[in-house]
């Protein structure tokens, strides 16, 4: 029988990754439904900064700047996403082995819980200097950009409250 706390390691490890891969797959859905209602010239599909810039109607200052950044997020992540995995094999690892070490486990998943935290810091330091860079209205387009990219509507029907009073804040967002 695996002990509890293994168990809510396991749990949050699983959630972890449920929250990556559905962020991917609502990305990609995001994208692909902004292009299906435009005409494309280019017959390879617009790419996610294009759809930001198309999206926000941003000039081409404020697009190099996006450029910039996104470039720069994008290294991070790649770093941290390195290291979240490396640390999630090592986890595998020592869960495999026949007597696994609880305080080697118990390390390894506050490694993932401090990497978890720097990928959302990174994410909200990259809203804030996209913000920076976008007029009042753009904001506004911005926020409800990535409250569309975060499912928050969808994290309602997940937490199990028939009248949630985060709905009603969720719904509120970017307006």
């Amino acid at each position: 029988m695996i002990p509890e706390r293994i168990n809510r390691i396991l749990l949050w490890l699983n959630l972890v990754l449920l929250l990556i891969i559905t962020s991917a797959v609502v990305t990609f859905l995001i994208m692909r439904s902004s292009s299906s209602g435009r005409q494309i010239t280019d017959p390879v599909a617009m790419n996610s900064m294009e759809m930001l810039r198309t999206e926000l109607g941003l000039n081409a200052e404020q697009y190099r700047k996006v450029l910039v950044e996104n470039d720069r997020t994008l290294r991070t992540y790649n770093l941290v996403l390195d290291m979240m995995c490396e640390t999630n094999v090592a986890m595998i690892e020592e869960l495999a082995r026949p007597e696994s070490d609880p305080a080697v486990l118990d390390s390894l998943a506050k490694k993932i819980g401090t990497l978890n935290t720097s990928l959302r810091r990174h994410t909200s330091d990259y809203f804030v200097n996209l913000k920076a860079i976008c007029n009042d209205d753009q904001q506004q387009k911005l926020t409800l950009i990535f409250k569309q990219m975060m499912q928050l509507e969808q994290q309602c029907e997940t937490c199990n409250k028939i009248d949630c009073p985060r709905r009603e804040r969720i719904n509120n967002i970017g307006k």
